[in-house]
């Protein structure tokens, strides 16, 4: 019994969420309209996110950034993790770049652009545990986005959403790669370029070219020198993205009867 009513509890918890998420589920009251909002508390908490990170944001704090007391909050959201959910979708709510008229290529070229940069300017949201599919207004917007732009190809609902469900996570996973190096360097006082180069000298020092051949010879073209026209990870993204699209395109092209 009390495994069935710990589900019954988060199905409940999880219909809120939806609610929420979807516009539906702010308690009406009766007379002036409240001061206090859902919406007001999750940008509190987004403000709070982008200027501390994610380890900041408590009940109490958002609190007091709206004025409020904490008790107060839970007439709105359930608890933190709640609220995190929310903040979540909201951190997402810059629009997908519209159609450009331009071949399917440059449109999902746009679109991980787009991705990158609303994650380097909503850090925190690469530090939150991903406990399941995208399922609020702001992040589907960016998925059928994305579905949009390969739509021309021929691929199945089904393949579209692994191809981008790939190329979101590939996104992702190199942002905050980006981030921790950029926090590293930022911690030891030395720039970017600075450090490509402490690489790039480590690497002809240690590596030895009859066990790391291909490594060596990598090294010996300058591919790790420093260069502030290639310099961070975007580069690798880029690259990555593109050999993706190529075999998309491969993909549906061959299975055309």
């Amino acid at each position: 019994m009390a495994v069935k009513d710990e589900r019954t509890a988060m199905t409940a918890e999880r219909t809120r969420t939806l609610e929420l998420l979807w516009g539906g589920g702010e308690r009406p009251t009766r007379g002036p309209k409240p001061a206090l909002s859902v919406d007001k508390i999750v940008r509190a908490a987004i403000d709070l996110a982008d200027a501390e990170g994610i380890g900041a944001v408590s009940m109490q704090r958002v609190a007091a950034a709206v004025g409020k007391t904490t008790m107060s909050l839970y007439r709105y959201v359930s608890g933190k993790d709640q609220l995190i959910e929310l903040m979540v979708d909201y951190g997402a709510e810059e629009a997908p770049p519209e159609p450009a008229g331009e071949d399917w290529r440059a449109e999902v070229a746009a679109w991980v652009r787009a991705v990158w940069q609303f994650h380097l300017r909503h850090p925190w949201m690469l530090r939150v545990r991903i406990s399941g599919p995208p399922s609020g207004p702001r992040q589907l917007a960016w998925m059928e986005a994305g579905m949009r732009a390969i739509s021309g190809l021929g691929l199945t609902g089904a393949e579209m959403i692994w191809a981008m469900t790939f190329l979101d996570g590939a996104v992702r996973e190199l942002a905050r790669i980006s981030l921790d190096m950029a926090e590293a360097q930022r911690e030891a006082g030395i720039t970017g370029l600075e450090a490509d180069a402490d690489f790039a000298d480590a690497m002809r020092r240690f590596l030895d070219p009859e066990r790391f051949p291909m490594l060596a010879a990598t090294v010996a073209e300058g591919t790790f020198d420093p260069d502030a026209e290639d310099a961070g990870i975007l580069p690798d993204l880029e690259f990555g993205v593109e050999r993706l699209l190529d075999g998309l395109e491969a993909y549906a092209r061959d299975r055309k009867p």
